[in-house]
């Protein structure tokens, strides 16, 4: 095995481990979470492309032959979604983002044919490749030559880097709390090293002399990018780990963590704002990670937030404000029709018990003996 082959099976080893921690452990906003689970996706399985090419497995596995593709074109599509997801909140595909993932579908399509192809036309193919593995570049086995698809390929990858480095040194320049500064910080490594690998990629396509073996320098390159990339990956457990797991891991090494007043100040007015006007959270089944999402933070910081904001945890807050509601209720004309329970449930309380209980802490009295106070009224 090859120098090359071997750090490309540890970057597909580690990759693997990184995305089943995401998948398992990781309790983040969803569509980050799905972005960077693409992201890793895409660099495990184009590594573990490089592996089966640079060891010639490829020619025991002919199948895989072409799939590194259609997921070479969704890697700098998918770095940009994670970008925008980090960067400007992104929390769902928009019309252009199904545009441009067809980029990779019709690159997909257009393989379709050898992707059919049997196993030993394939295997006669391959071995004919492998003897000079520059031919895999030069190679026509789709509706474009590879090369285009190549040097398209690379160009969009070095747009997306330069993009998201340029945004994310202006992001983290605004003064952004430690947490988000770590997750920025990799998002600069990650771009600052795919920039390097698509510029040395670019370079070696555009001045090809024939001197060097291109395609198995590129692999080398891509092998080392990658690798380095996760090794990175796994010096910031709040990027892998998520805030909220990586904030309880380390709770032994930070006391206390205060938001600081104006940013405070912005979530209080958010937090009233959304008790005043959405009512999901009348809903019994109303849970944390849905007030999270709607201030597109995770439940950690959440948590941070309502106890410094109110002195109270998650579950205190949202029942004092279903007890304010039920306050409403119970002195409207409509309620002397409704027994307890059902002003109760109306406010999102499953038991009566949970019901009274919030109810005397708020008021000091019983929902019984403030009906009956105001009926003495």
């Amino acid at each position: 095995m090859g120098t090359t082959s071997f750090i490309s099976l540890i970057g597909t080893g580690i990759g693997i481990l990184a995305i089943l921690i995401l998948l398992f452990k990781q309790r983040d906003i969803l569509f980050k979470k799905i972005v960077f689970g693409l992201t890793l996706f895409c660099m495990t399985y184009y590594c573990f492309m490089d592996f089966l090419f640079d060891s010639g497995k490829i020619l025991d596995y002919p199948h895989f032959f072409k799939t590194g593709s259609p997921v070479f074109y969704l890697l700098p599509i998918s770095i940009y979604w994670l970008g925008q997801s980090h960067l400007n909140q992104k929390k769902q595909l928009q019309i252009p983002d199904y545009l441009i993932l067809l980029i990779p579908i019709i690159n997909f399509i257009e393989f379709l044919p050898i992707f059919n192809q049997p196993v030993i036309e394939k295997q006669e193919y391959l071995f004919s490749l492998m003897k000079d593995r520059d031919q895999i570049i030069y190679s026509f086995e789709g509706w474009i030559p590879t090369y285009f698809h190549y040097l398209f390929q690379v160009s969009l990858g070095l747009i997306v880097s330069v993009h998201l480095l340029i945004s994310t040194f202006l992001k983290r320049n605004r003064g952004q709390k430690t947490v988000e500064k770590n997750n920025l910080k990799w998002l600069i490594y990650l771009s600052s090293i795919f920039l390097i690998f698509y510029i040395g990629a670019l370079l070696m396509l555009l001045f090809d002399d024939g001197s060097i073996q291109i395609h198995q320098n590129a692999s080398w390159l891509f092998a080392v990018t990658i690798l380095a990339l996760l090794v990175l990956l796994f010096l910031e457990p709040s990027i892998l780990y998520g805030d909220a797991l990586y904030s309880k891991a380390s709770s032994n090494q930070r006391t206390t963590i205060n938001i600081e007043e104006a940013e405070a100040q912005k979530y209080r007015e958010a937090l009233e704002e959304y008790f005043l006007e959405e009512e999901n959270y009348l809903n019994p089944e109303f849970r944390q990670q849905d007030l999270a999402d709607y201030l597109e933070i995770s439940k950690n910081k959440l948590s941070l937030i309502i106890n410094q904001l109110f002195g109270q945890n998650f579950n205190q807050l949202v029942n004092e404000k279903r007890i304010e509601v039920a306050i409403q209720k119970l002195q409207t004309e409509k309620s002397k029709s409704l027994s307890l329970e059902g002003i109760a449930q109306e406010v999102g309380f499953k038991s009566r018990t949970t019901f009274n209980k919030a109810f005397q802490e708020k008021t000091g009295s019983t929902p019984s003996e403030f009906r009956k106070n105001l009926l003495g009224d």
